[in-house]
């Protein structure tokens, strides 16, 4: 897995993988403002057009949360599919807190799944499977983040 990332703007880049495909990360407003303030030249740096200082594009830590609920969602899926529930729907969200230092590191996370019309025990299993065994992403988080699962199963 190879990943290209480059400068597109003061503290906006683009990344590429090897499929061609492109994300933009951002850094905040507050960011650009710092690194502009020591450069002694600003019409040398690239710019980013729309997306400056953030704008339209997605910051590093919630890229974070976007890998790992997607991860999660693929096992979700690839479980309660095997159990036969009938899965048409799956709604993700997740948060995080991190700490109020550098690196602002994340100390909890919530992820809840919400999949209507299937068996909430056996969601709440997938769930909590996926998040806590076979996600690649929540397993590099070790036990440093305490990392919390919730479901529910409404009916449809």
């Amino acid at each position: 897995m190879k990943i290209v990332l480059r400068r597109v703007g003061v503290s906006t880049f683009e990344a590429e993988n090897e499929r061609g495909q492109r994300v933009r990360v951002a850094g905040s407003a507050d960011l650009e403002a710092r690194i502009l303030e020591r450069v002694e030249d600003p019409e040398v740096l690239p710019k980013s057009g729309p997306l400056a200082a953030g704008d339209g594009a997605m910051r590093p830590m919630e890229l974070f949360l976007v890998s790992f609920a997607a991860c999660s969602a693929m096992d979700v899926v690839l479980i309660v599919t095997r159990q036969k529930e009938d899965l048409r729907e799956l709604t993700i969200r997740i948060e995080g807190d991190r700490k109020d230092a550098t690196p602002a590191v994340f100390e909890r996370i919530r992820i809840h799944f919400e999949a209507p019309g299937v068996d909430e025990a056996k969601l709440a299993r997938a769930a909590t499977l996926g998040v806590k065994k076979y996600c690649s992403v929540g397993s590099m988080l070790h036990d440093e983040v305490d990392v919390s699962v919730t479901v529910a199963a409404p009916s449809r």
